[in-house]
């Protein structure tokens, strides 16, 4: 199954006549721009797909976390658009959470919360062997290494997506985001349109005053949320887009979409410019070994 980091119903927002959007993805140092639908882009195989368990519950965290979110965040998107002046409270936690999930959900992300949740599991193991050795049933010859490894692999997987699920749905930042003011800004009288990337968000650090969250939502729409109302004032779109686009661009890792390749030189230069952000927070790794929990070595006796 194809998991999009990039939502089809985002990447939307950037198609031309064609129904496609120009993906531009740096191949072995190259800009090699497509045009593509938005369903066969911003995706990876079974991106999301929980290892080690039944088939039945491998997709769990594509069918019960993101796609979910996704059809919540595309209605909201659209209502953004349409200028909607204001959102129930639903909508804005949904669409809050879209925007936290753009910053874990893309391969790099998922890759890491999943290897440290594998790293966890091995270290927990190591660390219950005495125990187990001690408690196990006489005929019982086995390391707990040895009698878990048919589940390890499970274990991890099933708490990694746990772990990600549960981030997104109550990151610390989320209420933060609720009080925000949020706009969306026309940009329509810019030279130039504004492109996304495979990391997508502006994401200031919210303990600053003046932090501000940015998102664009199409060629000339940019979403902002920030404490103040600066962005309610008029300023200047070509400058605002070109900003903006530079944050999208420098912080992609390896993809970024626009309405066509006007912009190539552009992606050319500023493309992975900005080291990726952190994951993971130190705090984050704790809440993550607790929530891992022990293994049941029970069941392994």
């Amino acid at each position: 199954m194809d998991h999009h980091f990039n939502p089809r119903f985002y990447l939307g927002q950037w198609k031309g006549p064609d129904e496609r959007v120009c993906e531009l993805r740096l191949i072995r140092g190259k800009m090699v721009a497509k045009r593509k639908f938005p369903q066969n882009t911003g995706a990876l195989k079974d991106l999301y797909r929980i290892d080690g368990v039944s088939d039945d519950i491998a997709q769990n965290l594509e069918t019960q976390c993101f796609s979910p979110l996704d059809g919540r965040a595309a209605k909201v998107l659209r209502k953004l658009v349409a200028g909607v002046p204001e959102l129930p409270l639903e909508d804005r936690a949904s669409w809050a959470r879209f925007l936290l999930s753009l910053l874990y959900r893309n391969r790099e992300g998922v890759k890491l919360i999943k290897d440290h949740m594998a790293d966890l599991v091995r270290a927990t193991i190591a660390a219950s062997e005495a125990d187990w050795v001690k408690r196990r049933k006489p005929e019982e010859t086995r390391s707990l290494a040895e009698a878990l490894a048919d589940r390890e692999l499970g274990y991890a997987g099933t708490r990694a997506a746990n772990i990600i699920a549960d981030i997104i749905s109550n990151h610390r930042a989320l209420p933060d985001i609720l009080r925000m003011n949020w706009v969306v800004l026309d940009l329509s009288n810019s030279t130039r349109a504004l492109l996304t990337s495979d990391r997508p968000v502006f994401f200031g650090a919210l303990s600053n005053p003046l932090a501000y969250i940015a998102l664009p939502l199409g060629p000339y729409d940019l979403f902002v949320a920030a404490y103040d109302d600066r962005f309610n004032k008029s300023l200047d779109a070509t400058e605002a887009v070109y900003r903006m686009n530079r944050d999208v661009v420098s912080n992609a890792r390896e993809f970024v979409w626009a309405v066509d390749d006007s912009q190539v030189d552009f992606i050319r230069t500023w493309i992975g410019a900005n080291p990726d952000r952190v994951i993971l927070t130190d705090d984050q790794r704790d809440e993550a070994v607790a929530a891992a929990g022990k293994p049941d070595d029970s069941e392994a006796a």
